[in-house]
């Protein structure tokens, strides 16, 4: 008796939790139609038979699966198809997954990288020894524009498949030449670079920012006055017996992405350096 039961639209769609609207979409697209039409109301009815049919396609629309390949799949359905289209989907959600990884891995890091520009002394340089670090990184010309910066950081992203993760800078960094620092060039970058160490997935890449001892300190204000900054912590290198042993390091903690007041931007320098022999 229980199976012969007949259901109106409206008690489909309460029982599976789904709008009506949703129901006569279906009906109208081939997707899902009434099973019984009264021969004499014309009354559309649905049955106990159809609800593993409904089941299955909420299931697909929520792997957010398109209508028209569920029609496919409905009219077509083989154990073959179906298996094709779940791996298809799997693919598709763990990509999702992988971007979601990512991103919290991005907001984490720059939680903590926040946290720590508020709370640096502006005329303090420390010594420090930093591990290896991976990093992507490319060569840029000198006296670079900020619109080429920007496309710089930008082909970076894309190679790594991440365009839309431009807001959180922090992992973004530049480097400054030795042979430029001993001439106290401070902004003659010759290289861009995103950290890579924080991510929760593996990149392929060759480059690498060398464990060592590092001179550090941080600059509050805008990049482009970063040279009491510079000049202050060579003095420190110098006092302290050490040299310098490679290009310095700026990356930006608290940059215009999250201030609108440049005098709030910190940037933390960190120079390479060894003792003197």
């Amino acid at each position: 008796m229980l199976l012969n039961q007949r259901f109106t639209i409206g008690e489909m769609a309460k029982m599976h939790n789904i709008p009506e609207s949703t129901l006569r979409y279906y009906d109208e697209k081939g997707i899902f139609h009434p099973a019984i039409v009264d021969s004499q109301t014309n009354y559309r009815y649905y049955t106990i038979g159809q609800f593993s049919m409904l089941d299955t396609i909420k299931f697909l629309r929520q792997l957010n699966i398109p209508l028209k390949e569920i029609k496919r799949y409905i009219d077509e359905r083989t154990p073959s198809f179906a298996l094709n289209l779940l791996e298809k989907q799997e693919e598709m959600l763990l990509k999702k997954q992988r971007e979601i990884e990512y991103t919290l891995a991005k907001i984490k890091h720059k939680i903590r990288l926040m946290k720590e520009a508020v709370q640096t002394n502006t005329h303090t340089v420390f010594f420090t020894e930093i591990p290896k670090r991976k990093i992507t990184s490319l060569p840029i010309t000198p006296n670079v524009t900020d619109d080429m910066f920007e496309y710089y950081i930008h082909s970076l992203q894309k190679n790594m498949k991440q365009v839309d993760n431009s807001l959180f800078s922090g992992d973004i960094g530049v480097t400054v030449a030795k042979d430029a620092l001993l001439q106290h060039d401070f902004q003659a970058y010759n290289s861009v670079f995103i950290l890579l160490d924080y991510m929760p997935f593996q990149i392929a890449t060759s480059n690498v920012i060398e464990e060592g001892i590092y001179a550090c300190a941080y600059h509050h204000g805008p990049y482009e006055e970063t040279d009491k900054t510079y000049i202050r912590l060579l003095l420190a290198i110098e006092q302290d017996g050490y040299e310098i042993c490679g290009d310095a390091i700026e990356l930006a903690l608290i940059d215009l992405s999250v201030t609108s007041n440049q005098e709030e931007q910190v940037t933390e320098i960190q120079i390479p350096v060894i003792k003197k022999r």
